[in-house]
């Protein structure tokens, strides 16, 4: 076979020459490139384990945006609505389809499958339009997840400016909202306090929808005054006497609704606060543990689905797949050694059957000196199919 100082053969290109040193080199930079983006497994859907906090990821194949989210003119399909799907979905169900990563969202039931998503099988496949690893669920097309929530996230859109992101072409960073989780362009939220002085950062439409949030006593809080649409002065709370009160650390196991509740509500007032000028949050570690859980603020924080903010959140990752750090060789070989003897000998004597036939093939290449193309490896393979 050809090594790469081989010269091209007449009637050859240098371009559809195929080494066998450039061939494995290839598989192997394809089978590294694949772990790394493909390193859990994928054969179990988070379906029946409710609504948990986990990685999303939308299908922009079967669904359709409405005008205003539609990045091709040659979108011509009624829209739909927007549908989330969980990590195994995305690859089992939705292989080929225009997928967008959507990072971890909380309290969210997969909807592969349900009546907002049933997948679009690739021609030729044989798959029904349901999800591959629900097949057994009877009704599930008719299935809604009333608790999902959805946003212009969905569509592939994130930011204040609504804008479309490509991560091939994205400029800036952007920073995740604790509560909506929603992303913001860091040029969009203005002034940025130094990285190691802040966890957690509050977007100033969550603070403005949720009282409960605008009035934290917290000596963890740095506030972001919003002018002209941005952040431009820092400025860090000036609270007292903010210790964590009983039943309240972010990381008890204790339902949220069974800590203790303190008599004396703890917001902070101020006219800055109370005059309702916008502004940002950018929270240091622990300041959870200072959320006011008084019997006022406690209706609130149930009332609004804040719940989240009293609990150690977990999320649900895919199961670490150690087969994705082998080469396809190595996991040949490892299956080879999990057969019973029979299937193991019969296995061993089918891959000799074929590499004694390549070896046949490639014999009259070797008698000549011709260069093996990829067009002679496939021609080789096509036969053996007949």
């Amino acid at each position: 076979m050809a090594t790469d100082s081989d010269a091209a053969s007449p009637g050859h290109s240098t371009e559809s020459i195929v080494t066998a040193y450039g061939y494995l080199s290839e598989q192997a930079a394809l089978e590294r490139e694949a772990a790394e983006v493909l390193s859990g497994k994928f054969d179990e859907c988070t379906f029946d384990k409710g609504y948990v906090n986990q990685p999303l990821y939308a299908c922009l194949t079967c669904t359709q945006p409405p005008a205003k989210y539609q990045t091709s003119a040659s979108e011509a399909e009624p829209p739909s609505d927007p549908a989330g799907m969980c990590y195994s979905c995305s690859i089992e169900c939705h292989a080929g389809h225009n997928v967008i990563e959507l990072f971890t969202k909380r309290n969210f039931c997969c909807d592969c499958g349900t009546q907002r998503l049933l997948p679009r099988p690739q021609p030729g496949s044989g798959n029904s339009r349901c999800c591959q690893l629900k097949k057994l669920r009877t009704a599930l097309a008719e299935t809604e997840n009333t608790k999902n929530k959805y946003n212009h996230n969905f569509w592939g859109f994130y930011c204040r400016c609504d804008k479309f992101y490509d991560a091939s072409v994205e400029p800036g960073v952007m920073i995740q909202c604790f509560v909506c989780n929603d992303w913001f362009h860091n040029d969009c939220i203005g002034k940025l306090p130094e990285e190691d002085d802040y966890t957690d950062y509050i977007c100033r439409e969550c603070i403005a929808k949720y009282p409960v949030l605008q009035f934290i006593n917290s000596d963890k809080a740095i506030y972001g005054k919003v002018i002209a649409g941005k952040v431009a002065e820092l400025e860090r709370s000036s609270a007292t006497d903010t210790a964590a009160l009983p039943g309240n650390s972010g990381d008890s196991d204790e339902p949220a609704r069974k800590k203790a509740r303190s008599e004396m509500c703890r917001r902070r007032r101020d006219t800055e606060a109370d005059a309702g000028k916008p502004f940002d949050m950018f929270m240091a570690d622990g300041w959870k543990e200072h959320i006011c859980t008084c019997i006022e603020c406690m209706h609130e924080i149930e009332r609004d689905g804040l719940v989240f903010l009293l609990k150690e959140e977990e999320v649900v990752e895919p199961e670490e797949d150690d087969t994705r750090t082998e080469s396809l060789y190595e996991s040949a070989l490892r299956q080879l050694q999990t057969m019973d003897r029979t299937r193991a000998v019969d296995a061993a004597a089918a891959y000799h059957s074929l590499s004694s036939r390549l070896k046949e093939y490639l014999r009259p290449f070797a008698v000549s000196g011709a260069v093996v193309t990829g067009q002679d490896i496939r021609a080789f393979f096509d036969n053996q199919k007949i």
